[in-house]
């Protein structure tokens, strides 16, 4: 292999490879148990429609609850509470239900639970005429949210892969998750998502805030993020959720190869490897001629006085004459 191709291409290669950093971000979701209601405001006594999703247990209890159920069941009217059964069917199951006056003050929720209390799903409620008083939270017991963070790599087409496997910009999908695992809705997490590399972090990473997340609920986002030149090596990424009681941190590491970078390496030097050996055999094969030109002409000189067998024949063509 001859070393032109090679460098060309090797520059196709650098020519692709670019120093921006850029950050696209896709919409959250929130998945998990839910619950909304045909109406958000009604007097003490009237109807509202009930719609329940997304839990996997097959029965659930609706009640009304005071200081937006912040203690859990105990701010509850659970003596009138209602229990409705899922269909197989996956859909989503609703019913009417009379919501009642409750003890305690509002805000009030309408909240529906499974029967571990393991799922719940809270929807916001005005019932009218009723007083609203200051919201009492209960002691917080270890973390409110479970955070998690995942990146795997996503090139953006053929361009984005061959930078990347060159050792260039290197797109990563970065997704982060927050399970609401309190008593209650939160409103008031705050997200921050960072990359380093080594010592060296990476630009910020933007990402939004959550907003309502609804006890059980989990919101995700994937934020698309472009890893600077060089691309290669180890990638700690890491979230943490605040505002919700103590932070909480989620990691992950990511290690990308820039295997294109590698193969034009290793070609590299099998062709100076190449170019040396065919050097080497071209000083051989002279070094060998030049000795056999050597040894040629050493055949022809006199050796101790004697004549060479062409001078021993013009003698005798001599002699011969002469008698």
């Amino acid at each position: 292999m001859s070393a032109g191709p090679l460098r060309i291409v090797v520059a196709m290669g650098a020519a692709l490879l670019a120093l921006s950093v850029s950050t696209v971000h896709a919409l959250p979701i929130v998945s998990g148990p839910a619950v909304t209601l045909d109406q958000d405001e009604v007097a003490p006594g009237g109807r509202v429609v009930v719609t329940v999703d997304g839990f996997s247990s097959r029965n659930v209890t609706i009640a009304v609850c005071g200081n937006e159920a912040r203690r859990g069941s105990a701010d509850c009217e659970m003596t009138t509470s209602q229990q409705i059964r899922f269909e197989d069917d996956g859909e989503p199951t609703w019913t009417r239900f009379v919501v009642p006056e409750p003890t305690l003050p509002c805000p009030c929720v309408v909240r529906v639970t499974s029967p571990d209390n393991d799922e719940i799903a809270v929807t916001p409620i005005v019932i009218t005429g009723h007083p609203v008083g200051p919201v009492v939270d209960p002691p917080t017991i270890g973390d409110l949210v479970d955070v998690s963070i995942s990146a795997a790599t996503n090139p953006d087409g053929v361009l984005d892969a061959i930078r990347a496997a060159t050792g260039g910009p290197a797109l990563y999908d970065v997704t982060v998750s927050v399970l609401n695992i309190g008593p209650s809705a939160l409103r008031t997490v705050r997200l921050s998502v960072e990359g380093s590399r080594g010592d060296n972090a990476l630009p910020s990473i933007e990402i939004e805030d959550p907003g309502l997340i609804g006890v059980g609920q989990t919101w995700q986002q994937t934020v698309q993020v472009r890893v600077p030149t060089p691309s290669f090596g180890e990638v700690e990424w890491r979230a943490t959720a605040s505002g919700a009681g103590q932070p909480v941190d989620a990691t992950t590491t990511t290690n990308h190869r820039p295997v294109l970078l590698i193969v034009l390496a290793v070609v590299l030097v099998a062709d100076i490897g190449l170019l040396l050996i065919r050097f080497t055999i071209r000083r051989r094969v002279a070094r060998e001629a030049e000795a056999a030109a050597a040894a040629e002409a050493d055949s022809t000189q006199p050796v101790d006085g004697q004549p060479v067998d062409g001078e021993r024949s013009d003698e005798r063509e001599l002699i011969g004459s002469a008698s």
